[in-house]
């Protein structure tokens, strides 16, 4: 499926929040809950329930530029079980986020915290995710933001800074990719230096962040990105999405041209 040319108006009806953000625990920890903006929902309210859980995966989903859509708190699962009275019950989970990514099928993620114990304490709860997954023609995972490296998350939380631009200075972004075309790597200060002529270089470094956030120049995001690092033509999608164990068989194999 070529996602890019949805029009995502059904999808926009049937993948709305199925509950609310919830705000439950914020009096004992600060900041845990919150809304963010979203550029690939066009939209102010992505709202989120754990600020470095579900909102740093966010945060991925924004920088990778081959994620056209996402929705969180998107289906209903139908849990059944045995209550205490040994009757079968049934309620509803709602995972965490639905990503739409070009040339795989879409991925139903649940986001968890730091403990990967979680995903036994889950194991009941995922057999019923995986089902309904398979049944739509998805995958399901499980992710955990929570335990990226510090570099890693620090990167992220860095480059998410620079998703938006001053209004002006975006004026060097075409000639950075000009250079770029020509030069096979360097370092993100070289770069920058290399328009000392026309203007101070600091005032083109946050253009070449902003590059790196919209997946136009990458760098090893293992390592903490500063003015030495090594920056090259292409993404770092593939390096964010290899951070995650993606179940199941994720590329869209009818669609191996549009990789």
């Amino acid at each position: 499926m070529d996602w890019r040319t949805k029009s995502w108006i059904e999808e926009d009806v049937e993948f709305v929040p199925k509950r609310n953000v919830n705000n439950k625990g914020s009096r004992y920890f600060r900041h845990i809950t919150g809304f963010l903006i979203s550029q690939k929902m066009n939209r102010k309210k992505v709202g989120y329930e754990s600020l470095w859980g579900e909102c740093l995966f966010y945060y991925i989903l924004e920088m990778d530029p081959l994620i056209v859509r996402y929705y969180e708190q998107p289906v209903e699962v139908p849990i059944r079980e045995l209550n205490d009275a040994c009757d079968l019950s049934e309620w509803m989970h709602v995972p965490d986020v639905l990503a739409f990514r070009h040339g795989y099928k879409p991925f139903l993620f649940q986001i968890k915290g730091g403990n990967q114990s979680e995903q036994k304490d889950y194991s009941y709860i995922n057999s019923f995710c995986h089902e309904y997954a398979k049944s739509r023609g998805w995958n399901y995972s499980m992710a955990f933001p929570k335990t990226l490296e510090e570099a890693i998350q620090f990167n992220i939380r860095l480059l998410k800074k620079y998703d938006n631009l001053r209004f002006g200075s975006d004026r060097w972004i075409p000639e950075i990719r000009n250079k770029m075309k020509y030069i096979h790597e360097t370092s993100i200060l070289e770069l920058a230096r290399g328009f000392s002529a026309q203007a101070d270089f600091r005032s083109i470094l946050p253009c070449i962040y902003h590059l790196i956030f919209k997946g136009e120049l990458q760098t090893n995001v293992r390592s903490r990105i500063t003015e030495k690092s090594i920056i090259r033509a292409g993404s770092c999608s593939e390096q964010f999405l290899d951070l995650f164990h993606i179940e199941g068989d994720a590329y869209d194999i009818t669609n191996a041209s549009t990789r």
